[in-house]
């Protein structure tokens, strides 16, 4: 009988223990969870912030699927060392195993600023255990400062912003999301944003904070000062590289790994997930593509390989689907391409952004127009010739029928319709 270890108890370790169990019903399944919790969606934590739904709803199975399916969670288990074939917990527990995925995620960056540490109301906003502790201590008449004006970032302002006096995020670059919007879409947002009570300040950061036990005010580069009764780090989150360090993978910025069976440069050991080096299809290039769908495929990947059975990656590239306020968000691809074509249509709090390079659709951004989302996604992963469509990209007429025909994965060239 097998055994297989998965360190990581999120969006790409249970697709692994999933698909293990699938492929082997005999094997033994152990997932190390750092937490005290069950494997978790960790995107619904800011509902969970703003009470849209309950603590059990953040769990992705209930604890029955787990013993259904005879997988061994061991919560509040810290893994401390990995090696090929075994592994040591922090409290001093060794095991062996016959595979083991690393599937350890992100952990929070946090710059270094003065007087910035262990204070009662300092906050990360990256686990279900940050979000409790967030939603016990905000209080209505807080003033809330949120460090990063990414995902992460703007979501923990949604979240607070219906349990306290007033949000304040602060970005060091010149726009909010800079990650995934260009110029034009980002000033939309942060108007929204900026209409439903955050206030956000460009181009600036926190340096110092006053306060021991507690912070009570920020000064920011500028020289302003803020007061604050509650600070989120949300800078950004780096790969949780430690394990695959210490067993001797190959580590630059993210684990490396082999992108068709999900091995890293020792053998028998995987890593999948916000860890790792994924391959970009777009652009050829490896880099960190931090997505639950590109964890989930990876996880499965690397289950198929784990068991010895031939299954390749096909390489991913960026997707955001998110909400702010009511504003929905869909990105997709690359937003900034030299030498690319941009396609536009603004409306009231709305906006489509299509970018084409060498006749291929490569990147979109739409606010508030997504109902072709879809469609446009598959233009860019199937590399679609755009020559073999007829009428306007923005307003899809000659795309109908292929949009039927994707669905049996099929492409369907020279249509007028």
């Amino acid at each position: 009988m097998k055994r297989y270890a998965i360190v990581g108890a999120s969006a790409a370790g249970l697709s692994c223990a999933k698909t293990l169990r699938t492929l082997d019903p005999d094997c033994e399944i152990t997932l190390f969870a750092e937490e005290a919790y069950l494997p978790y969606s960790r995107p619904i934590i800011s509902y969970y912030l703003k009470d849209k739904v309950s603590a059990d709803r953040i769990y992705l199975q209930d604890a029955a699927f787990y013993e259904k399916n005879r997988i061994t969670v061991r919560t509040n288990t810290r893994v401390a060392a990995v090696q090929a074939g075994a592994l040591t917990t922090e409290g001093g527990e060794a095991y062996e195993f016959d595979k083991i995925l690393l599937a350890t995620g992100s952990v929070p960056f946090v710059p270094p600023m003065e007087n910035v540490g262990a204070q009662e109301n300092v906050f990360t906003f990256l686990t279900m255990r940050e979000s409790e502790r967030l939603k016990a201590f905000a209080k209505p008449k807080m003033h809330a400062v949120i460090i990063g004006a990414g995902l992460i970032g703007l979501k923990a302002a949604e979240g607070l912003r219906p349990l306290v006096e007033s949000v304040t995020v602060v970005e060091l670059a010149d726009k909010v999301l800079p990650s995934i919007l260009d110029d034009e879409a980002a000033k939309t947002v942060r108007a929204h944003l900026n209409a439903n009570g955050v206030e956000t300040l460009l181009g600036d950061t926190v340096v110092r904070a006053e306060g021991e036990k507690s912070i009570t005010s920020v000064m920011l580069k500028s020289g302003k000062t803020l007061p604050c009764d509650l600070l989120v780090l949300a800078v950004g989150v780096r790969p949780n590289t430690a394990l695959a360090e210490s067993a001797g993978a190959d580590v630059n910025r993210g684990i490396t790994v082999n992108h068709e069976t999900m091995e890293t440069t020792v053998p028998g050991i995987f890593a999948a997930g916000d860890c790792v080096r994924s391959y970009d299809i777009l652009d050829g290039q490896e880099k960190i593509i931090a997505l639950w769908p590109n964890a989930v495929r990876e996880g499965k990947t690397a289950a198929y390989n784990m068991v010895g059975l031939e299954h390749k990656d096909a390489g991913s590239f960026a997707v955001n689907a998110i909400d702010f306020f009511g504003l929905r968000i869909y990105t997709c691809g690359l937003i900034r391409a030299e030498g690319a074509t941009v396609l536009s249509r603004e409306g009231e709090n709305s906006g489509k952004r299509l970018l084409i390079k060498d006749n291929r659709l490569v990147g979109f951004v739409l606010l508030n127009a997504s109902e072709r989302a879809g469609i446009y996604t598959a233009l860019i992963q199937n590399r679609v010739d755009l020559n073999t469509l007829s009428g306007d990209l923005l307003d899809e007429p000659g795309l109908m029928l292929y949009a039927r025909d994707i669905r049996t994965e099929k492409l369907t060239g020279g249509v007028r319709v």
